[in-house]
């Protein structure tokens, strides 16, 4: 009786975009070290980075890339090393979409075979119709005496497709899938991962390798938890989550035997953390120009939430917290804004602003005549605090960090050039329920956010005994609302809301909001992903339009 086995090297690695030079050099270190393997499998458009978008087409990134495939062609390696990356054979010249997304297949200084990807994503952050053709390849490859079927990244989600890919590559005779992924993650990405993938390899009775890229990316984050199946649907292996990871695991391809299963339970809000820390790292470090980060600090939760992420991800030595008090500040917020940052061991300057707003003030007055203060004046102040923040970061080299959530950007409680300047948003994909549960999970072992800004009433604190609710719903009625209204529409929410007891009118006013401030959210700096439907880049919606209701 046989009794093959495959030593497979899962490479979960960091790939920067267009640095194509410091990937390949990534690639092949790992591959010379690990060369004895059968298998190293690395992720998805791992050579060039991914998404490329429209860099994609630039004649110097064209040439670099095969530049690097003939260098790690060159290799010697007693290994088959799979690596993901762009391909521009010449039948594809003269096409809309010139170039394959490929899987690369070297062994012995040659290019035994290059599978492409078939199923080509469209929706959400994904836009691969623009520069991908599809291949309609169903034949396995055969590595160390095996017969894998190789796949990338959609392929193995074929289920909502006419075309099967599983089923076919299986039918032609494979008994391994070995999928590459840059799979981005949102909250129970994973979870929807596992079981796909553990279904599949039931059904088939096969075993299945999934790989997966890590990282932040503009506004994606990939999480890596590479994994890999045996023909049970069983997890055999997990990667590490949120960083980069190297494991070699053999998988008996005759003798395979159930085990008893230890599924690794993480914390959704331990993973959101995680998630905010990677990408505002990479987005710090890939970029290479800044010394620092500052952002305004209110002694509210959500600017306390941002300042948490940013001392956690970069250290606190790199962050200065800016607290820019007016006479609508309260001395709560004085207190918890200097004691958040005892706590975390940020730098803190309290920058007043109240001169400079009565200055703007009296030469309005002066133009205008004497005027009723309303939301002009609010903006004002949040303008103001906005002019300063810019100045620290052009003076000093800071990346400024927005600090608004989901919940104020969906109804357009922000201003514009105001609290929603910045380089990038940490907060922004979040509702405000949501950054609450997260702040007591933060807690959970010794207070480093001040219980008090968990507890206290939202308010923006910019006239006299303000607060959130004067202007939108409560945010525990605001919340579930706004959710069913992005994740489904303004229209077939309507009767999930009401019968779940939400007022008619709420839900109206809420509607209008969040239709009426599109004009903001165009507007607003870069966030990080972490639902399913995020305010950026997988959304597209016009700003001028008119739905009634």
């Amino acid at each position: 009786m046989s009794n093959r086995k495959l030593n497979i090297v899962i490479v979960q690695i960091n790939p920067i975009v267009g640095d194509i030079e410091n990937n390949t050099n990534k690639i092949m270190e790992i591959s010379e070290k690990h060369q004895e393997a059968d298998i190293i499998v690395f992720p998805e458009m791992s050579l060039v980075g991914y998404p490329l978008m429209d860099h994609i087409f630039d004649p110097l990134v064209r040439k670099k890339n095969q530049d690097a495939i003939d260098k790690i062609k060159r290799l010697n390696s007693k290994a088959t090393i799979i690596f993901g990356t762009f391909t521009e054979p010449p039948e594809l010249t003269e096409n809309f979409q010139p170039f394959f997304n490929s899987a690369l297949i070297i062994k012995g200084k040659e290019i035994k075979y290059i599978e492409n990807k078939r199923l080509i994503p469209n929706y959400d952050v994904f836009d691969e119709h623009r520069y991908f053709s599809f291949d309609i390849k169903f034949k396995p490859i055969k590595i160390h005496g095996v017969n894998a079927g190789i796949l990338i990244c959609e392929d193995v989600w074929d289920d909502t497709y006419d075309l099967k890919v599983t089923n076919n590559l299986v039918s032609n005779g494979a008994e391994i899938l070995i999928v590459i992924n840059a799979s981005p993650y949102h909250i129970n990405k994973l979870e929807l991962r596992h079981n796909i993938i553990k279904k599949k390899s039931k059904m088939f009775e096969i075993p299945i390798v999934y790989g997966n890229m890590v990282g932040g990316l503009d506004e994606i984050v990939y999480d890596g938890q590479s994994f890999i199946t045996n023909k049970f649907g069983q997890i055999i292996f997990q990667a590490n989550a949120f960083e980069e990871d190297i494991r070699s695991v053999e998988i008996e391809m005759d003798n395979a035997q159930e085990i008893q299963e230890n599924p690794s339970k993480s914390d959704w809000r331990e993973n959101v953390v995680k998630a905010l820390k990677l990408n505002l790292f990479d987005y710090y470090h890939k970029s290479g120009i800044f010394k620092g980060v500052v952002l305004g600090l209110s002694g509210g939760i959500d600017s306390a939430f941002t300042a948490y992420i940013c001392a956690e991800a970069l250290g606190p030595d790199k962050v200065t917290c800016i607290m820019m008090p007016t006479r609508f500040t309260s001395q709560d917020s004085l207190d918890l804004a200097k004691k958040l940052c005892d706590n975390t061991g940020m730098n803190y300057i309290t920058h007043p602003i109240d001169e400079i707003f009565e200055i703007y003030q009296k030469d309005l007055e002066r133009n205008l005549g004497k005027l009723i203060f309303d939301v002009a004046d609010e903006n004002l102040q949040a303008r103001i605090r906005a002019n300063l923040l810019m100045y620290y970061s052009n003076k000093f080299n800071w990346l400024l960090v927005s600090t608004g959530n989901k919940s104020e950007i969906g109804v357009g409680f922000c201003t514009l050039y105001g609290d929603t300047c910045g380089g990038k948003n940490v907060p922004g994909d979040l509702l405000k329920v949501q950054i609450y549960d997260i702040c007591k999970w933060i807690n959970k072992e010794k207070e480093i956010i001040p219980k008090r800004i968990i507890e206290r009433t939202p308010a923006a604190e910019l006239r006299e005994n303000q607060k959130d609710s004067d202007s939108i719903p409560p945010y525990e009625i605001l919340d579930p609302i706004l959710e069913e209204i992005i994740e489904h529409g303004i229209g077939s929410e309507f009767e999930n809301l009401k019968n779940k007891n939400f007022e008619t009118n709420t839900i109206n006013k809420v509607r209008n909001l969040y239709l009426n401030s599109e004009y903001k959210r165009r507007q607003l700096v870069q966030t990080i992903k972490v639902s399913e439907s995020a305010f950026g880049i997988g959304r597209r919606y016009p700003v001028l339009k008119k739905i009634k209701f």
